[in-house]
């Protein structure tokens, strides 16, 4: 019957249009984090001198 395989067809369509929406909020969500990282990274760079920088390490060691 045409009818059933019109709506198999659109089912798998709607699926690989779900499919696809995911994969791509999925890159944009680690792009965005990619982007944040650096922008953090370049903030730090700018404002942590070496004493700063130094008690950040000692901080995580201790943590750790």
């Amino acid at each position: 019957m045409p009818g059933r395989r019109a709506i198999a067809s659109s089912a798998a369509a709607r699926t690989e249009i779900e499919l696809e929406s995911n994969r791509a909020r999925e890159d944009l969500r680690r792009r965005i984090g990619e982007l944040a990282l650096a922008g953090a990274e370049k903030i730090l760079q700018r404002e942590v001198n070496a004493a700063t920088h130094r008690d950040i390490v000692e901080s995580l060691v201790k943590q750790i």
